[in-house]
């Protein structure tokens, strides 16, 4: 508060009341023109454009954005107080962020490097946990989808950002539990790239 009061204070002494009083306004009505602020959706990969891309009513989307973000960070609030490995509670950590953040854009995917690092080094000393085959394959695709951002402003759909949740979901405890008795095969359905 004593920091913001002294910025203040000191740009109303430069600039003068008229200009800040002005930026205050700028800054009410900041909702309204958002869009104009922000990059093209196709270059966001958050659950917030996903929704926007996915719905035609921005309130529904807003909507379903903060629900699936209170979602994410319930599941991530069990991950972190959970006794898998720090390296993948920290991996979890990461992608909810890129999950949760309003405003991802193309080159803040550079947050997921370090989860795709610790997440890579606990699947080579864990190639018998039933979740390794999925995980791969989720990396795999999490890396790649981003790079097709092109294609996906015509249609659409944000495909990176459930293939990110799938991931997340592979890291939160008992999730994969679930996801096997859902689906066939020894691993999951998945074959382990070798």
């Amino acid at each position: 508060l004593v920091t913001t009061a002294i910025q203040v204070g000191i740009a109303w002494a430069y600039y003068g009341k008229t200009c800040l009083l002005d930026y205050f306004h700028a800054l009410r009505n900041l909702g309204q023109n958002a869009g104009l602020l922000e990059p093209k959706l196709d270059q966001m990969y958050s659950l917030r454009s996903f929704w926007q891309m996915l719905l035609p009513w921005p309130s529904v989307a807003f909507a379903l954005y903060l629900a699936s973000a209170v979602f994410v960070l319930a599941l991530l609030y069990k991950t972190w107080r959970s006794p898998e490995p720090l390296s993948l509670r920290y991996a979890a950590f990461l992608v909810a962020t890129v999950l949760v953040d309003p405003h991802l854009t193309t080159y803040d995917l550079v947050v997921l490097a370090p989860a795709f690092l610790l997440i890579g080094d606990w699947i080579l000393g864990n190639r018998a946990d039933a979740r390794v085959g999925r995980t791969m394959w989720l990396i795999y695709l999490s890396y790649a989808l981003p790079l097709f951002g092109p294609a996906i402003r015509d249609l659409r759909v944000q495909a990176a950002v459930p293939v990110f949740f799938l991931l997340f979901l592979v890291l939160v405890p008992g999730s994969s539990r679930r996801m096997r008795s859902q689906s066939s095969g020894p691993d999951g359905g998945f074959d382990v790239p070798e």
